[in-house]
């Protein structure tokens, strides 16, 4: 067994009493390891993949969406996608954390990559998905996503711990673009193979 250490500010002489403060060594050393790194990051896309998809707002968003499209987009795919984009933006936010990237470099080029995929979309994907970025800043997503960039920033003495929740946002409007470019194109195939079906026959 190893020995605790005296620790002699712990000691009240008058009292004669010793508090003894157990201190636990990290799961992968003292040091965060690659290892440690991935499970960080799988944890933090897991925590907000689940907690949007717990999100009453997005789940009246896609009931909305739902019957708009007539049930073309059903309201699952409508929360899975933006359940992805949301846990994508958490794991971005955290290795800007992490690795202490400026936050500029993260959020400006995905909002330069939005306005091109804003222009070739639909008029009713855009509405849905820059609606959808406001749904994430729900009560179930904000305080799980603000405790843990506090606590992390913490444990490694990050001052400037924001960001995570802007990319939160950003990401689910670019998940569910690149969605509706492809529904359109899964469409217009679909489309395009009657016709020829059509002629064919």
């Amino acid at each position: 067994m190893k020995p605790i250490e005296f620790q002699k500010d712990q000691y009240n002489q008058e009292k004669k009493q010793y508090t003894q403060i157990i201190n636990l060594e990290p799961l992968f050393g003292k040091k965060l390891s690659v290892l440690g790194l991935i499970l960080v990051l799988i944890f933090a896309f897991g925590m907000g993949y689940g907690a949007t998809m717990a999100e009453p707002a997005l789940n009246a968003l896609g009931i909305t969406v739902e019957g708009l499209t007539v049930g073309t987009i059903k309201r699952v795919q409508i929360v899975q996608v933006v359940s992805i984009g949301v846990g994508i933006g958490i794991v971005l936010g955290l290795s800007r954390i992490l690795f202490d990237l400026p936050l500029i470099w993260l959020i400006v080029p995905t909002y330069i990559l939005l306005m091109p995929l804003t222009i070739w979309s639909e008029e009713e994907f855009t509405a849905i998905a820059w609606d959808s970025g406001g749904v994430t800043t729900g009560p179930v997503t904000v305080p799980l996503v603000l405790a843990m960039g506090l606590s992390i920033g913490g444990e490694l003495n990050v001052i400037d711990g924001f960001g995570i929740l802007a990319l939160a946002s950003a990401f689910p409007i670019m998940t569910v673009l690149l969605y509706g470019l492809y529904a359109r194109a899964k469409q217009r195939k679909s489309i395009l193979t009657k016709q020829k079906e059509k002629e064919n026959g």
